[in-house]
């Protein structure tokens, strides 16, 4: 699967990003305005970070990929780059799923979709650092569940007190991110966002496991038509 965002001309995107700005300033522009004038002070900075939340990826991922700070393994998993002999690996963002994701597909067909491209991203990590047996992959993610993630290789690990800051602080776009996968309102429960870790060695001696999953995701997408 294809991200548009990166197949429009320059031109489009100016004008994309245009847009986004425009919808948020007639958004902040009057809160702002309703917040000072009947003085709840809380309630423009709570928008701000709402929107700065939801909206940040949208510049943020296109320039990381741009300067090399993050690469696509596929169109919905993103890796920043080596460090300390580990890879961290992320999940689509919203600005991604709004790009990739087909607006007429069912919220069941985007959530396989999305596993899809996991899978997808993960078999292509494996591919590419298979000379490098020893070096860790770590992710967060609530569209692993447990069970799965262990079959393929993975282990939990604790998560850490800014990973949860780092969460709590991007609640917003979760939510966000999570109803637009599922194509109605849906809270992301951190109970059940866990961090994996795992190796290259470990994941190619479950490669086939990987394959087995990811190819019979890619038939019930088929049949969801």
């Amino acid at each position: 699967m294809q991200n548009r965002f990166y197949q429009l001309s320059q031109k489009e995107k100016r004008k994309f990003y245009l847009n986004l700005t425009t919808i948020i300033l007639v958004i902040l522009i009057p809160v702002f305005a309703l917040s000072f004038y009947f003085k709840i002070y809380f309630l423009a900075p709570l928008i701000f970070w709402i929107l700065l939340s939801i909206t940040a990826p949208f510049f943020d991922i296109p320039s990381m990929i741009k300067n090399g700070k993050l690469k696509y393994e596929s169109s919905l998993l993103i890796s920043e780059k080596e460090k300390n002999n580990q890879i961290k690996i992320h999940g689509g963002s919203l600005f991604d799923y709004y790009f990739v994701l087909n607006d007429q597909d069912k919220g069941s067909k985007r959530r396989n979709i999305i596993l899809l491209e996991y899978l997808n991203g993960i078999l292509e990590i494996i591919e590419s650092n298979i000379e490098k047996p020893n070096l860790k992959i770590t992710g967060t993610t609530y569209i692993l569940n447990e069970r799965t993630a262990n079959k393929i290789g993975f282990k939990v690990q604790k998560m850490d007190t800014i990973q949860l800051i780092i969460l709590l602080l991007n609640y917003p776009n979760l939510i966000f991110t999570k109803s637009f996968s599922h194509k109605k309102l849906s809270f992301p429960d951190l109970k059940k966002i866990k961090t994996y870790e795992s190796s290259i060695k470990e994941l190619d001696e479950n490669k086939q496991k990987i394959t087995k999953i990811r190819n019979t995701i890619k038939s019930t997408i088929a049949n969801i038509g």
